[in-house]
């Protein structure tokens, strides 16, 4: 008999690393504050102690598995190595449903106080899909102090349409679905799966392409769910983030372009505010545990050491000067939105 059968769904997450030392525990805090209790963790190249801080908080669930280095490997990618790898680690057995998310995406509720109640509130869902929420740096230079959701509170609108991964998904999925592994944004499927939207409604568009990483169209805010993704935060932090790369896409620049197509700040949400006290608690327990706030701190002056070298560099003063005078970005019009897309598509260029 399943954990849902049971009424209590247990989920697990996957995640792949490098060098995100400064971010992993007030995430593991979120995570479990949402009644996440195991996350399969692979690190890849890591140099600022993103290895030392996931072992530290192995009594929080986190299951650490260091991949080594494979940048640079001829085969896949160091997060579709994760990912191929994950399907079949021990560390999932007995988890019902699955999830597969990076570092700077936090999931956002409304309504739902845990996943074990989102997933009540789908119904007979086998699939549920998050959908991105793109936020920017909000003004910010420097880090600042506080947690990432505090200190980032301005986004994109919810009617998004252009860039087209403004509108991307994650999928948390029901592991005895019609599922044969993960996929970076929705599990590989063997037959159309029972899937909801993020307002909970099945979609037999979502089910029946399993290609499609892009959620229906959302005209207003709400819905049960959207995953409010950091994946610029402060101009500073972003620098420092160049220098590690991205997990997918290793040929890919996270360079102005990147910036520009992620930097929205254009609205206030709220979504998550309801989640902070709780990621607050379980935020000052994982940081009592031994070698954790430790292990932190030490990460957290790697990434100040490298940012140093960074703005010392002309490239790295070049750019930083650029990053402030591209300031926000701004979404189009929905009915342009489109319209760029369609252009994007017949001139066979990604339209992302």
């Amino acid at each position: 008999m399943s954990d849902q059968s049971r009424g209590a769904p247990r989920v697990a997450v996957v995640t792949c690393l490098r060098d995100e030392g400064p971010f992993i525990t007030e995430w593991v805090a979120h995570l479990r504050g949402l009644g996440v209790s195991r996350i399969l963790a692979f690190s890849n190249d890591c140099t600022d102690g993103t290895e030392a801080v996931l072992d530290a908080l192995s009594p929080a669930g986190v299951v650490h598995v260091p991949q080594g280095t494979v940048r640079g490997l001829a085969g896949p990618t160091p997060q579709w190595r994760a990912l191929r790898q994950a399907w079949d680690h021990p560390a999932l057995d007995g988890f019902d449903w699955l999830l597969h998310l990076d570092v700077d995406e936090f999931i956002a509720l409304n309504g739902p106080r845990t996943l074990a109640e989102l997933i009540a509130n789908c119904g007979a869902a086998q699939a549920i899909a998050l959908p991105w929420r793109l936020f920017g740096c909000d003004g910010r230079l420097t880090p600042g102090q506080g947690i990432t959701p505090e200190r980032f509170s301005r986004c994109a609108p919810v009617d998004m349409v252009f860039p087209a991964l403004g509108s991307f998904f994650k999928t948390l999925f029901h592991r005895d679905g019609p599922f044969t592994g993960f996929g970076v944004h929705r599990p590989a499927q063997s037959a159309p799966p029972a899937f909801a939207d993020c307002t909970g409604a099945l979609s037999t568009d979502l089910a029946e392409s399993p290609a499609r990483i892009l959620h229906p169209p959302r005209q207003v805010s709400g819905g049960l769910v959207q995953l409010n993704h950091y994946s610029t935060r402060s101009i500073h932090e972003f620098l420092a983030k160049r220098l590690r790369g991205l997990p997918n896409r290793t040929d890919k620049a996270i360079d102005l372009t990147y910036w520009i197509e992620r930097n929205f700040n254009q609205v206030p949400c709220d979504m998550i505010a309801p989640q902070l006290p709780e990621l607050h608690a379980t935020l000052a327990d994982l940081r009592a545990l031994p070698g954790v706030a430790t292990a932190e701190a030490r990460a957290r002056d790697w990434h100040a050491t490298q940012l140093e070298t960074v703005l010392a560099s002309a490239e790295g003063a070049h750019l930083c000067g650029r990053l402030v005078l591209a300031g926000g970005s701004i979404a189009p019009d929905p009915r342009l939105g489109r319209a760029l897309l369609r252009q994007a598509q017949l001139a066979g260029r990604d339209a992302t």
